[in-house]
């Protein structure tokens, strides 16, 4: 019997070395680079943003909003131009990430430095590579999908199973970590 190339938790790296993979990490950049010029712009046009840290956090909303977009990248990939979609939503996991930190830049600077490690820091370390290896994951299955098949694109994602409860188990262990002191 043939022994077919299965992907474990810990070898992730195939999916970190293909093309895809490089090609979201530049999507990713770019989208960075317009939120944090955004964010700049808006700030030295007189425009004022606030943020404050919310005092009663619920479990689900953190969970929600940090998994919403590992899900978001799984189904941007059904749709039929899902290249397009994945990049999409990359690009604006980026933005979203850079004009919240650029927008900070306008308060005190330690208090600046407080709020972004505490709001984005350390689960951003953790939830970046998360998003782009799920969203290389549904890039591939959108590209290897087989033609005629009614569920191809989720038979083809079968492959990356793996990979992708490593992520939404380490994104949800990272919105928890916003709970500690």
């Amino acid at each position: 019997m043939k022994r077919q190339n299965v992907l474990s938790f810990f070898s992730i790296s195939s999916l970190t070395q293909t093309p895809a993979f490089l090609f979201l990490t530049a999507v990713f950049l770019c989208g960075a680079v317009a939120g944090s010029l955004t964010g700049v712009i808006s700030t030295s046009r007189g425009v004022t943003l606030s943020f404050s840290l919310p005092e009663e956090r619920s479990a689900v909303m953190l969970l929600g909003g940090t998994l919403l977009w590992l899900a978001g990248a799984l189904l941007a990939g059904a749709l039929p131009p899902g290249g397009l979609f994945i990049s999409a939503v990359v690009a604006a996991r980026a933005f979203v990430l850079s004009f919240s930190v650029a927008a900070l830049l306008d308060e005190p600077a330690l208090k600046t430095i407080w709020l972004s490690l505490k709001t984005f820091g350390l689960q951003a370390v953790i939830t970046v590579p998360c998003l782009l290896v799920t969203a290389t994951a549904a890039f591939c299955a959108s590209i290897d999908q087989p033609r005629g098949m009614r569920l191809g694109y989720w038979y083809a994602l079968r492959k990356y199973r793996p990979a992708i409860f490593a992520c939404f188990l380490l994104c949800g262990a990272s919105a928890l970590l916003r709970f500690l002191p």
